[in-house]
């Protein structure tokens, strides 16, 4: 057919890569009942086209209509078929659709249609989500071309005897219940606020880098008093916010979390609320343990510090470290979170990273990480530290640590990154070695931003500056003595560790 030539062309001539608060107790009873049950309604969803896992083809009578489907393409893997199939438009994606039944099947994956929606309809990513992302285009594409009347609604179709486990998977995992034993294990020291005084705080965590729930603290926010969506709705009505890739009203973002069924579910994740919605930020105040802030120095030209994030159930933040060497908190106004930590120095099981930590490659979902990965935490040398957040607590991310989130519930929390005085040594070493690692500022600026930061520094905390740079140069000083002792006849050369 046309659109397997067209396929086929892609592959032969293009080298580019793939696009591929809470309402008080009564009212947290009614949402958990809600949320219970939209979840087993979750877990009874069949797949809408009908795919099933490759192991039931073995169990099943007339094979697998895979291959015979994909003509000249059968030889190629499902994840490389899809990712051909990632080359194309909705129109060449909807004509594929009608050659068999095996391309009907491939060509309607949430996968393929969800960048075609947040990319190539329109600059800001603003989408209308209803049911699937494929129905989602119809209906955006439908709106912005200003038709009246209700858009077309698109009825799957089974097909039978189609296996897949690339095709399975993402269902799969949007499907599959959260497991009690990936939530039980709680190992991360939990400390009220109440008791800790800063100075306790830097000596027991900050200083020595150890992760801690602090309890006792956030209860106090007008955020975590307020903040339910009957209010939210309210105050916040029509403001934007940064969902990934979208920029959505709070709306709108509402309906796109009571309605997806995504694997990988998307997250707000706005830097810019406090422009956005400034009584936002009125509303929390930054805990007296995190507002030594050496970054507020720079003032309007600090790198991005601060962020309102909202998610339903299964989205989260996969394994990574935080930007810049930095140290953060992160408040949960409502919701429930599992947290995973591994020390700076263990990549976590199914984590790859480049040795300067800037590209991060892991499981597509957090579901899916949990479902592959998480018994094989056992194996590690270090085993993890882990924690669940619930609503009106704090945790304290020291910088270095790799960390996951999974959002166990539909949650809301405030986070920031602050650069700390015991950290500076370490941060100014990272802006001056890694300036490519560096984020939340223009690209442009990476190469002098260290310069900016010392310059700050120098006019406004010289004291502080003065005492990093000598503790940067004692330990570039004992590093060497290291070396030329015969520190490398035991197992290797030395590098800056801070």
């Amino acid at each position: 057919s046309k659109a397997t030539v067209s396929v086929l062309n892609c592959i032969y001539t293009s080298a580019r890569p793939v696009p591929s608060t809470m309402t008080r107790m009564a009212g947290v009873k009614r949402r958990r009942d809600a949320q219970e049950l939209a979840e087993e309604e979750r877990r009874a969803r069949p797949h809408p086209y009908g795919v099933a896992p490759l192991g039931n083809m073995y169990m099943a009578s007339g094979g697998n209509v895979r291959s015979p489907g994909l003509g000249e393409l059968h030889g190629l893997t499902d994840t490389v078929v899809g990712e051909v199939l990632g080359y194309l438009l909705a129109p060449d994606l909807a004509e594929m659709a009608r050659v068999s039944r095996s391309l009907y099947a491939f060509s309607h994956a949430d996968d393929l249609w969800k960048p075609l929606v947040l990319f190539a309809l329109r600059e800001d990513g603003k989408f209308f989500f209803r049911d699937s992302w494929k129905q989602t285009y119809l209906d955006t594409k439908w709106r912005l071309a200003g038709r009246e009347g209700a858009p077309p609604t698109h009825v799957p179709i089974q097909v039978k005897n189609f296996f897949s486990d690339t095709l399975f998977h993402p269902h799969r995992d949007a499907s599959m219940p959260i497991l009690d034993k990936w939530v039980r294990v709680e190992n991360v020291q939990r400390v009220s606020a109440k008791g800790m005084s800063k100075a306790d705080f830097v000596e027991k965590f900050e200083n020595p880098g150890v992760p801690c729930v602090i309890t006792d603290l956030v209860t106090e926010w007008d955020a975590f008093k307020k903040w339910d969506w009957e209010y939210i709705l309210k105050q916040w009505k029509g403001a934007s916010f940064q969902c990934e890739a979208a920029k959505l009203t709070i709306e709108e973002f509402k309906t796109y979390c009571d309605r997806q069924y995504d694997d990988r579910p998307i997250y707000l994740f706005d830097s810019k609320f406090g422009e956005t919605v400034p009584s936002i930020a009125e509303q929390y105040t930054v805990p007296d343990y995190f507002n030594d802030d050496l970054f507020k120095h720079l003032g309007a030209s600090r790198p991005d510090f601060r962020w309102l994030i909202m998610g339903p159930t299964r989205s989260g933040s996969s394994f990574h470290k935080d930007p810049n060497s930095t140290d953060a908190w992160n408040a949960c106004i409502w919701g429930l979170k599992k947290w995973i930590f591994f020390p700076p120095s263990v990549v976590p099981p199914g984590v790859m990273c480049s040795a300067d930590g800037a590209d991060v490659t892991s499981p597509i979902s957090l579901v899916e990480w949990f479902a592959n990965y998480y018994d094989r935490c056992e194996e590690v040398a270090v085993r993890p530290l882990e924690a669940l957040v619930r609503p009106g607590e704090m945790m304290y991310i020291p910088h270095g640590w790799w960390h996951l989130c999974l959002n166990l519930t539909p949650t809301l929390c405030i986070t920031q990154n602050y650069a700390s005085r015991a950290g500076l040594p370490r941060i100014l070493s990272f802006l001056r070695e890694q300036p490519h690692c560096i984020s939340g500022v223009a690209c442009e600026r990476r190469d002098t931003f260290a310069a900016e930061f010392t310059d700050a520094l120098r006019a406004n905390a010289p004291d502080m500056l003065d005492e990093a740079e000598a503790a940067l140069q004692k330990t570039v000083t004992s590093s060497w003595a290291t070396a030329l002792e015969g520190g490398a006849d035991e197992g290797g050369g030395f590098a800056f560790d801070f």
